[in-house]
């Protein structure tokens, strides 16, 4: 089994990198398994729309506006949270023997991750200001409903990922009410069908607030989730939740 990609390379390439220590191979896979399924569904609503099934809808967006207080710091707190945590972890010591709890630790590079705060702040304001008009103008755009996969792909892994954790305590309460805040934060222990439900439940809301047919668009979701879930399935297995075998002496 390898828990994360260092191991992977180690055992298959005889590599030792310890970067790939920060890379959980369940978490790498899941990654793919998103990606996998955001190919899928992106075909597939591009195929209900051009045989007539699924249409745009016109939505109105202001352009030329300057960067806005809360862009800038949505990009600092992502560019501190780069620097802080996954430049920090090559920085601090001992950080890469256990990338789980130095993630989840108070632990971190401070000066780094406030330079790369500034970094991304500044690299949005100089992209806004690029675009920056005179007079901000109103425009409207047609957005089709493969234009949304992006959006689509943030709220099930966001939902997903709560409604996974929340169905595994609910399922293991004797465990959570034993450590709560362990249960809530430990990277593993996810129930899958309450990834479903959440995720499933939030994607249909945004989607009827977004005049997109629910049936279209649960029947392009359907193999786009066949893969993504093999895909997920293959992590499980490389991570060793899975049937590796029993060794029989002899």
């Amino acid at each position: 089994m390898y828990p994360n990609l260092y191991y992977v390379f180690q055992d298959l390439f005889g590599l030792e990198i310890s970067a790939l220590k920060l890379i959980n191979s369940f978490g790498f896979f899941v990654a793919l398994a998103f990606i996998a399924g955001a190919w899928i569904l992106t075909m597939e609503l591009r195929r209900k729309e051009a045989a007539g099934l699924m249409t745009y809808t016109e939505e109105k967006i202001l352009v030329g506006a300057p960067a806005s207080i809360q862009d800038l710091l949505v990009n600092a707190l992502m560019g501190f949270l780069l620097g802080y945590k996954i430049i920090g972890a090559f920085t601090v010591p001992d950080a890469l023997d256990d990338p789980q709890s130095f993630i989840l630790s108070s632990k971190g590079n401070v000066p780094v991750g406030v330079l790369m705060a500034l970094f991304f702040a500044g690299l949005k304001w100089w992209e806004k200001n690029k675009q920056k008009l005179a007079k901000p103008e109103e425009r409207i755009i047609r957005i089709w409903p493969h234009d949304r996969v992006g959006d689509m792909v943030i709220y099930a892994a966001l939902f997903g990922f709560l409604g996974a954790k929340i169905f595994h305590n609910l399922e293991n309460w004797n465990e959570f009410t034993a450590d709560p805040i362990g249960s809530l934060i430990a990277f593993s222990g996810l129930t899958f069908y309450g990834g479903l439900i959440t995720a499933g439940f939030f994607i249909a809301w945004q989607a009827h607030k977004q005049k997109i047919g629910i049936i279209h668009l649960a029947d392009a979701i359907a193999p786009a989730l066949m893969l993504a879930y093999a895909v997920g399935r293959v992590g499980c297995h490389i991570a060793g939740d899975g049937d590796w075998g029993i060794a029989h002496p002899g």
